[in-house]
Parts: structure tokens; sequence; C-alpha cells
């Protein structure tokens, strides 16, 4: 990779603080990564929005919605788009002890 020096006082307010937040030597590397290319870095709430809702469909019982939407700070429409797919699993398992099909095969 080329070598870049920057100089801090040729950079704008925005590039200053990015520069601050990550370093010299990271600002510098991450110019020559994205070389005047448009990046996207998203808001922390879409970041942290997977490992939420592997929470939420973790913490899921199948009939707990008004619960999780109150821990969650979510409403209870927004649990139970969430938990969709696992709503049909959770409600057809077999009950504990009970035996199924497949354990009679």
């Amino acid at each position: 990779m080329a070598e870049l020096d920057i100089i801090y006082e040729d950079l704008s307010e925005d590039q200053k603080q990015i520069c601050d937040c990550i370093g010299v030597d990271a600002y510098a590397k991450l110019v020559l990564l994205v070389d005047g290319d448009d990046i996207y870095i998203p808001k922390i709430a879409a970041v942290s929005r997977s490992s939420r809702n592997a929470s939420i469909i973790d913490d899921f019982n199948g009939y707990n919605y008004k619960f999780l939407s109150q821990k969650y700070g979510l409403t209870v429409r927004t649990i139970r788009s969430i938990v969709a797919d696992s709503t049909v699993e959770k409600r057809n398992a077999p009950l504990e002890g009970q035996i199924t099909w497949e354990d009679l095969q």
C-alpha cells in the first residue's frame, strides 16, 4: 500500500473528526482504501439490530409479545414481525416428554 502524508491542518472539520476518532495512521489507510468513493456507515441501531432480533427470538416463548415489546422498547407489531418464523415452530413444538413421529421411526 502506498504511503500517505496527512497534513492535519488541510483536513475539513468532518475529516478532522474522523482522524481524531480513529487516529492518523488509520485515517491514512482509510483514505487509501476508499480513494474518493462513497462509503456507508450504518447507524448504531442497524449494527445491533440482528443481535437484538436474535435475543428477542431466544426470549420468545410463543405468547409473550407484550412482555418482549416492553423489554426491548418496540411495538407488539414489530415483535410479531421479528418472531414470525419462529412462532409456528415454537407453537407446534412437542411438549417436554411428548413423543413425536420422528421418535417412533
